[in-house]
């Protein structure tokens, strides 16, 4: 009887902890694509990449992620104009953490 409970338990609690962190397809898509073009777009990286990013929703939620990614791409932003997306303390703590999250992932999923 206790079996049959705890299978009962894990079967309706289960999608819940499944779409906890969930990330819009669209932006997993935009991820591996992205994650693609920087490998020679080789289809094996279909699966690492696409094993990149579910890893990543693992460790983050949406929210911090759209954040974080952001934060990294502006550290790129080039010009005086871009020293807003560049030089604060907070947006460098973020990219930081977003870069070990992905190296943690990318590392994982055998990404180069």
């Amino acid at each position: 009887m206790k079996i049959v409970r705890l299978l009962l338990l894990l079967t309706v609690t289960a999608p819940i902890g499944a779409y906890a962190n969930d990330f819009p397809t669209t932006d997993r898509v935009e991820y591996v694509l992205d994650c693609m073009k920087n490998h020679a777009i080789k289809h094996e990286y279909l699966y690492k990449c696409s094993c990149a990013i579910d890893n990543i929703a693992k460790e983050l939620n949406y929210d911090e992620y759209v954040e974080m990614s952001t934060a990294l791409r502006g550290q790129s932003t080039t010009g005086e104009r871009g020293a807003v997306f560049r030089d604060p303390d907070t947006v460098k703590t973020m990219a930081k953490k977003y870069k070990a999250v992905q190296a943690g992932a990318n590392k994982a999923c055998y990404v180069p």
